[in-house]
């Protein structure tokens, strides 16, 4: 063999390496590219469901139980704000039956279970989010004005709890509580 033709196959033989070099240092930065947008579009997602919560309250009982009479559990009206809402708790053997009271921006009481007709399985319940309350298992968010009646619609809602006012109180009664324990 002559040495032109050693060369030109030294040439080659260094263009094929050097190509098969570079499709593999392409190959890697390829992967490398794939996985840092994953890993973006992983901390946007999350960024995103988290923003807009900033005002979200938590959903644990913050007032002491109300008080029992014959005819329910009475809750002064003068007892309900606006922020936070006032969640409570009621035992119905050994099951612990949540539930909250809130005042909307039409100066009206409203109480619901803290559980959805559709979500209740998964025990997360409703927390506040600006003048909505918020399902936590599934985001969905209720004006607090609306809160208070049957869920008609299907879907996602806090569960009714029918309540009546007297005089300067709220009562629930406790056959009302106790029928939805289930959810619980």
């Amino acid at each position: 063999m002559k040495k032109s033709e050693k060369k030109k196959q030294r040439r080659a033989e260094r263009r094929r390496l050097e190509l098969a070099r570079r499709k593999k240092k392409a190959k890697t930065m390829m992967i490398v590219s794939v996985m840092l947008i994953a890993m973006i579009c992983v901390v946007v997602y999350v960024g995103v469901s988290m923003s807009g919560n900033e005002n979200i309250q938590n959903n644990e009982p913050t007032q002491p139980p109300p008080p029992e009479t014959e005819t329910g559990i009475r809750i002064p009206i003068s007892d309900i704000g606006n922020n936070p809402p006032n969640f409570y708790e009621y035992d119905v053997d050994g099951i612990m039956v949540k539930y909250f009271a809130i005042k909307g921006s039409d100066e009206q009481v409203h109480v619901a279970f803290n559980a959805c007709d559709l979500c209740y399985s998964e025990k997360k319940g409703y927390t506040k989010s600006g003048s909505d309350m918020q399902c936590i298992n599934c985001g969905n968010r209720y004006s607090i004005n609306s809160l208070g009646t049957e869920n008609t619609a299907g879907g996602c809602w806090p569960s009714y709890l029918p309540m009546k006012i007297d005089g300067d109180n709220i009562v629930i009664k406790i056959s009302d509580l106790e029928a939805k324990s289930w959810m619980f």
